[in-house]
């Protein structure tokens, strides 16, 4: 039995109508998405990093960056001053570790207190220096 044009021709608009519709959705959400808006502020210095290429590496709720590391920020906090973040490594909030694998040597590390950037900069992975990402 072979299946009616006029239905088959409005399955297939029907599809094409949710597809795009979809489509749509998903670009309105990840647009507005906060790790979208990092990417963007880390790409005003050069960089083509996408949402898809950061990956999570740590989480913490109601404790400050300084707390999960336990280690002299100075340096990192004053590169990523330097770049324009706030660096306040003392902010009290829901903390996450995010990292871009730029190259073979170099990751850059972003440091978030409630989805906000807080500390950024890179690290050689060989030698465990830091850098600003300007």
């Amino acid at each position: 039995m072979k299946p009616d044009p006029i239905a088959r021709r409005t399955m297939l608009i029907a599809a094409g109508i949710i597809f795009l519709a979809a489509a749509v959705w998903l670009i309105i959400l990840e647009s507005g998405s906060y790790t979208r808006k990092i990417c963007s502020r880390i790409n005003e210095y050069g960089y083509a990093v996408t949402p898809s290429q950061l990956f999570a590496k740590g989480y913490g709720s109601s404790v400050s960056i300084s707390e999960l590391l336990d280690e002299d920020l100075t340096e990192a906090a004053a590169y990523s001053r330097e770049c324009g973040f706030s660096a306040d490594v003392e902010k009290q909030g829901t903390v996450e570790l995010l990292l871009w694998k730029m190259d073979d040597d170099r990751v850059m590390v972003i440091w978030l207190v409630d989805k906000v950037p807080e500390l950024v900069f890179i690290e050689s992975s060989s030698t465990g220096e830091i850098s600003p990402i300007g």
